[in-house]
């Protein structure tokens, strides 16, 4: 048997078996970054002298806007969007800003939740039992949820929801380091 012929079959033989397998050797797995600031809500009446009840209160934060920029990554990596596959939260950090040198102590847990325009809003990452003296919190993930047809809007809503026992300190701002991991392929 010529050699051409034998490596020929031996492809097609490849080819036939491992459709599946060149298929997820050419998966494209890419983590997108999204930052942003935000500043901790007041509590109505506070004062320096402010008490809470017993059991602590609910903090909600208004939701805040990102632009996805997902036509440039999905350009950026050579798919389109009907080849992504998935998008899901990979890490969410929250890093106190100003002022300097303070913790997450007036904190119970924080909800993190994600909407669009078209799509409701979703829990995708909690952080509940804040330990004490902390200044970042890395919460946990939803990595169940698929965030695609979220990542594929123009904009995405984050939404905070914590519970604290005590006023947190004034002006305080928040750094969200956010990272989305993208699976597309461009073979589908």
């Amino acid at each position: 048997m010529p050699k051409t012929l034998f490596f020929t079959i031996i492809a097609l033989i490849c080819v036939c078996s491992g459709c599946g397998k060149v298929r997820q050797l050419t998966n494209i797995n890419v983590d997108i970054p999204y930052n942003y600031q935000q500043s901790v809500p007041s509590i109505p009446g506070d004062t320096v002298t402010t008490v809470l009840p017993v059991g602590g209160i609910p903090l909600p934060f208004p939701s805040v806007g990102i632009a996805t920029n997902s036509q440039q990554y999905i350009a950026t990596y050579g798919t389109a969007t009907n080849l992504v596959l998935n998008v899901y939260l990979k890490s969410l950090a929250i890093q106190i800003q100003t002022p300097p040198n303070q913790n997450f102590n007036f904190l119970d847990y924080m909800d993190v939740y994600i909407s669009s325009r078209t799509q409701p809003e979703v829990l995708i990452a909690s952080q509940h039992a804040v330990a004490k003296g902390q200044s970042t919190l890395n919460l946990v993930p939803d990595t169940t949820v698929n965030l695609k047809s979220y990542f594929l809007e123009d904009t995405i809503y984050f939404r905070l929801s914590a519970h604290i026992n005590a006023v947190p300190p004034a002006g305080e701002e928040l750094n969200m380091a956010t990272v989305l991991h993208m699976l597309a392929n461009p073979l589908q």
